[in-house]
C-alpha cells in the first residue's frame, strides 16, 4: 500500500534503534505526499520499515511495521486493534473503563481508543492514521458492539498534522454521560465535555492506592478535575477530603459523584486556581495527612521545561508544608518531556526549601492498559511518587 520513499539522511537515528518516529530533519527531500504509506529508507537504501509521512509535523514520519514481510493496510490495522483489545482482556479484569488502544506502544501511530462500557472514544492525532478511520469504526463495531462511538478531535496536536480540530459521533448516539466503577466508586463521566477523553484512565492504579493510604486521615485533591483521587480516598475511609479545580463545570461533575456515592457529607469542593489555594492554605501551616497533586501537563514542548520544572517545584513545596509530619503526599507529572529524574530534583528541591524530611516511598507511574514502548521512552510519560513527609 505504500506510496512512496522516505531516505534517511546519513548519521546516526533512533528509529535504527526501533523507535517509531523519524523527524523532518534527519531525512532527505522527498516528493511523497502529506498522509501518505512510505517505504523508509536508511541513508544506504535498505528498507527499514512503512509508516506515515507528513511533512507539516516534526514527527515527518511515523513508522507502523518494520518488517519487509508486512505492509500497513486496512486489514494489518485492525488486526492490531484485535491484537490490542485481547491484551487488554488478560490484563485488565473486570474493568469497565480503560485504553484499549495506547498508539505507538500497540503498534498504532496517532491512535488512541479509550473504553468507557459501552462507548468508545476515539483520538486520531496522525494525518494517515486518519485515512483508517473508517477501517477503526468497522473493527470496533465488529468486535465490541458499542453503543456509540465517538471522535474526540479538538487537540492542538492536530493542527502541526494539518487535521481540523472537530469532535464529532462516528457511530450510534453518544449518552450525556457513562456511568463507570473505579474501586468501589462510581463515576459518571461526560465524554463530549471532559478533559482528555472524558476520565484520567491513566491513573486508576495510583487511585487505588491512594485509597489503601486514606482510612481516617484528613485529605486535599489539588487539580481534582471530577474528583476521581478524592473520591477513592474517601470510599476507602478518609475522614474528610477537600478538592479543588479551577473548572467549575468539573467541580459541578465531582459534587455529582460525591452525591450519587453518598460521599459528599465528608467531600468539600472548591472552585479555584490550585496555585493559589496551595499558597494561601500552606500559609497556615500543616493540616492534612494526605495530599494529591495531579495536575495537568505544565508543558508540551522542550522549551518550556526549565517553566514547568519551576511549577512542579512550587506546587511540591506548597503540598508538603500543608502535610502534617507522618504524612503521605502523593505527586504526578503527566508532562512527558519533564523526564523522572528531574521530576525527582524538583521534589527534592522542593522538600529542602520547606524544611521538611522527605522519602520516596513508591516510584509509580501509568497503568497496564497503558503500555511502554522502551525504543520511545516518550510513551512512559506519567510520573508519579509516593512520600513519606516528615
Amino acid at each position: 500500500m505504500a506510496e512512496g520513499e522516505v531516505r534517511l539522511k546519513p548519521g546516526p537515528h533512533r528509529v535504527l534503534e526501533g523507535s517509531p518516529w523519524v523527524y523532518r530533519t534527519e531525512i532527505e527531500p522527498t516528493e511523497a505526499r502529506p498522509g501518505a504509506v512510505v517505504r523508509l529508507l536508511s541513508a544506504r537504501g535498505r528498507l527499514l520499515g512503512e509508516g506515515f509521512y507528513n511533512p507539516q509535523s516534526m514527527i515527518a514520519v511515523r513508522i507502523m511495521t518494520f518488517s519487509d514481510a508486512e505492509s500497513v493496510t486496512p486489514a494489518l490495522v485492525s488486526r492490531r486493534i484485535r491484537e490490542a483489545w485481547a491484551l487488554r482482556e488478560e490484563l485488565v479484569g473486570d474493568r469497565d473503563a480503560y485504553r484499549l488502544v495506547h498508539a505507538e506502544a500497540d503498534g498504532l501511530p496517532g491512535l488512541v481508543i479509550d473504553r468507557y462500557g459501552p462507548v468508545f472514544v476515539v483520538e486520531v492525532t496522525s494525518l494517515g492514521m486518519n485515512a483508517f478511520l473508517p477501517t477503526i469504526v468497522e473493527t470496533l463495531v465488529e468486535r465490541g458492539q458499542p453503543l456509540a462511538i465517538y471522535e474526540r478531535g479538538d487537540l492542538p496536536v492536530r493542527d502541526r498534522e494539518g487535521l481540523p480540530r472537530v469532535n464529532r459521533i462516528l457511530y450510534g448516539s453518544v449518552p450525556a454521560t457513562v456511568e463507570i466503577h473505579e474501586h468501589g466508586v462510581i463515576m459518571q463521566v461526560n465524554l463530549l465535555a471532559g478533559q482528555k477523553t472524558g476520565h484520567f484512565l491513566d491513573q486508576y492504579a495510583n487511585r487505588g492506592r491512594v485509597g489503601e493510604l486514606a482510612a481516617g486521615r484528613r485529605v486535599f485533591d489539588a487539580f481534582c478535575h471530577t474528583g476521581g483521587f478524592g473520591l477513592v480516598a474517601a470510599r476507602h475511609g478518609a475522614q474528610e477530603v477537600t478538592a479543588i479545580d479551577i473548572d467549575p463545570e468539573a467541580i459541578l461533575q465531582a459534587e455529582q459523584n460525591a452525591r450519587i456515592n453518598r460521599l459528599d457529607d465528608r467531600m468539600r469542593f472548591v472552585t479555584a486556581n490550585a496555585f493559589d489555594w496551595l499558597r494561601q492554605a500552606s500559609d497556615q501551616g500543616p493540616q492534612f495527612d494526605l495530599g494529591i497533586l495531579d495536575p495537568p501537563a505544565f508543558t508540551k514542548s522542550k522549551d518550556r521545561v526549565p517553566e514547568a520544572l519551576r511549577g512542579y517545584k512550587e506546587i511540591n513545596l506548597r503540598g508538603m508544608k500543608l502535610i502534617r509530619p507522618g504524612g503521605f503526599l502523593v505527586t504526578s507529572s503527566c508532562s512527558y518531556h519533564v523526564s523522572e529524574t528531574e521530576f525527582i530534583r524538583v521534589v527534592q528541591q522542593a522538600g529542602h526549601d520547606a524544611k521538611r524530611r522527605v522519602r520516596i516511598l513508591e516510584i509509580r507511574g501509568q497503568g497496564v492498559d497503558h503500555p511502554v514502548l522502551p525504543a520511545l521512552w516518550e510513551s512512559r510519560y506519567l510520573k508519579c511518587l509516593v512520600l513519606r513527609i516528615d
